[in-house]
């Protein structure tokens, strides 16, 4: 062996972050400013690493300032993250400190192993203003019913004034209110009460009259879209008490306010089942009610059900309903993880979702083996200390002609309020409660082709579809094409063909320009064609024009905690000069130390054959042997 040593230099790593957002958009000579700098003093001395952050965060020295909102907290975690273990010396901040998505970025400033240097751009002078900043709503409205509007209202140097406030939808007044100003930094809510009078997608536009000196008028008017339908599908929920369960899935079905849900509790039966699309059994039957009369009229009906089991379930009471499932009875509980079964093919979950489920804290499952019938599939088995079993702990499918659904467990809330610890919403948890009361609830003759979409997207977000095609024997497939045609409010068509995924179909269609539009999917399985149509609704993200008042105050804040300094635009100068002082931004130096094999040594080995080989030759030449 031959050991070899070698000394090695690591520059510091200098990070340079800039907001690429429409508000610092005027100032990008002042970034491309700093960028020349930057790289006249340090190219010696700096790794320059360069970021761009608004509604993403991106590798790149590029600045365009389009995007369409700024995320200061997703930058600072994403450095955090990227440079763990690495030299970095410090982070350059380059941005105005208007953030409008995100957390707040102070919550991560604390936790970063290097300063933050703020450069602050743009004014900070209060002017007049009077601004819409947000509108809360719902999605989805039903026909002749009312839907609530809450409007954030901001007013700046407008003291003793009074503000006019109006809602159009269509072009034609539907609400009009005063709102009186008392200060010359005032924040009020607005509460209107408006009613969906036409069905389909409805546009409404909330006003403020402008005042008298008003620098910025585009913040004055607000655009907004809901999807009025018809009518809505009824879903009751039955359990002996209050139960966080059934409040976690009735908050995950609000979000799509095409459901009216009705929850009972005790007794309390309605006389007729007629009008409900799906009933939901908490534990029922339970030990203290064995609810027989209102199981009778549940098979009567043919009502889809959703069985929600758990240690207060009666077993031997839940089997003799023969509806799909069966348990082995016993008084005993434990604590059951998911395992989810690929083969499962009555509705599709995204992989992500399913990780997401499976990792989620267990929930509270009565002992026994469980038996399903053959009309029955698995959607997930039992985990049980991270063995997975063949008991059923979700299961779908048809019993007699009727959807009947099965969830083996009681905790469902924990899976919600893990979600949100681990991604910061619920999107997985909504999606899998969603796609099983869909199933469920939905008309069998609207079964075999079904394309999911929202109704309402942004103009940043990717016009996103899924569908699913099942044969006659609601098996799922995608081996025929899929078709998609969207139409805009111009009439102009576009085209596209759905991707095969696994056993479903997916379609990004990218970005369009905001407005109306109407699609039509279409499909051939043998010879039956099946088609979709829906509308969906593409508005305008104007929120980075909503505050144009940077906020020095934010980046200060960062600095301060960070260990670091800031400084306005014009002091630049000064930043580089502390920057290049700081005896903490250093180059590190360490020894790295090689062992090879001789026999690996190539250069080694041919020089031995040349030598061996002129050795041979003075041998031939002067006759030595």
């Amino acid at each position: 062996m031959i050991e070899r040593s070698k000394k090695i230099k690591q520059l510091p790593i200098l990070a340079v972050a800039f907001d690429n957002s429409q508000s610092v958009q005027p100032y990008e000579a002042s970034y491309n400013e700093l960028t020349k700098a930057l790289k006249n003093r340090f190219a010696d001395d700096y790794q320059l690493e360069f970021w761009s952050f608004g509604s993403k965060v991106e590798n790149t020295e590029s600045f365009t300032g389009t995007d369409h909102r700024s995320d200061y907290g997703q930058i600072l975690k994403t450095l955090k993250n990227n440079y763990l273990n690495k030299n970095i010396g410090a982070l350059i901040l380059f941005g105005d400190g208007i953030y409008n998505q995100g957390q707040d970025p102070e919550n991560f400033a604390s936790g970063l192993k290097f300063p933050v240097y703020a450069i602050g751009v743009g004014d900070t002078t209060r002017k007049t203003d009077a601004s819409i900043r947000n509108v809360k709503t719902n999605k989805m409205a039903f026909l002749k019913n009312k839907f609530p509007v809450e409007i954030e209202l901001k007013f700046l140097k407008l003291k003793n004034k009074i503000a006019y406030i109006d809602i159009e939808n269509n072009n034609k007044s539907v609400y009009s209110s005063t709102v009186a100003i008392t200060s010359d930094d005032d924040f009020k809510l607005e509460f209107a009460n408006l009613e969906a009078s036409e069905v389909g997608m409805q546009h409404y536009k909330i006003k403020i009259r402008p005042f008298d000196g008003e620098a910025n008028l585009k913040n004055n008017e607000y655009e907004f879209v809901i999807q009025v339908m018809e009518n809505k599908q009824k879903i009751l929920m039955l359990s002996d008490g209050p139960h966080p369960d059934l409040g976690a899935i009735r908050t995950s079905l609000e979000e799509l306010q095409n459901y009216e849900i009705k929850v009972l509790t005790g007794n309390n039966v309605p006389d007729s089942l007629s009008s409900y699309s799906l009933i939901v059994l908490n534990q029922l039957p339970s030990v203290k009610n064995v609810a027989s009369k209102l199981l009778t009229k549940i098979k009567e009906s043919r009502i889809p059900v959703l069985f929600l089991v758990g240690p207060n379930s009666m077993l031997a009471q839940l089997n003799s309903l023969d509806m799909g499932l069966r348990i082995s009875t016993s008084s005993n509980t434990e604590e059951v993880q998911s395992a989810f079964d690929s083969n499962f093919s009555l509705f599709v979950l995204s992989d992500a979702t399913k990780e997401i489920i499976e990792s989620s804290p267990p929930l509270l499952s009565p002992f026994g083996n469980t038996e399903l019938t053959p009309t029955m599939q698995n959607l997930a088995y039992q985990n049980i200390r991270n063995i997975k079993t063949n008991k059923t702990m979700m299961a779908f499918g048809a019993d007699k002609g009727r959807k009947v659904g099965f969830v083996v467990g009681e905790g469902l809330w924990r899976w919600r309020l893990y979600d949100f610890q681990l991604n910061e919403n619920h999107e997985a948890f909504d999606e899998l409660i969603q796609k099983i009361i869909q199933y469920l609830a939905l008309k069998e003759n609207e079964d075999n082709f079904n394309v999911y979409y929202p109704a309402l997207f942004q103009e940043t977000d990717n016009i996103e579809f899924t569908a699913e095609l099942y044969n006659d024997s609601y098996q799922l497939v995608n081996s025929p094409d899929v078709s998609l045609r969207i139409k805009n409010d111009s009439l102009k068509e576009f085209t596209y063909l759905f991707d095969r995924t696994d056993d479903y179909y997916r379609l990004n269609a990218g970005n369009l320009e905001p407005g109306d539009y109407t699609f039509d999917a279409e499909t051939k399985l043998g010879n039956q064609r099946f088609t979709e149509k829906g509308n969906f609704s593409i508005v305008k993200n104007e929120i980075e024009i909503q505050n144009n008042q940077a906020d020095f105050g934010v980046l200060f804040q960062l600095s301060q905690q960070s260990g670091g300094q800031f400084y306005p635009f014009k002091s630049y100068g000064t930043l580089l000069d502390d920057i290049k002082s700081n005896k903490q931004i250093a180059v590190q130096q360490f020894r790295q130390t090689l062992q090879t094999e001789w026999i690996n040594l190539k250069l080694l080995f041919f020089l031995l054959i040349l030598l061996l080989g002129v050795e041979w030759f003075y041998r031939k030449y002067w006759g030595i042997y």
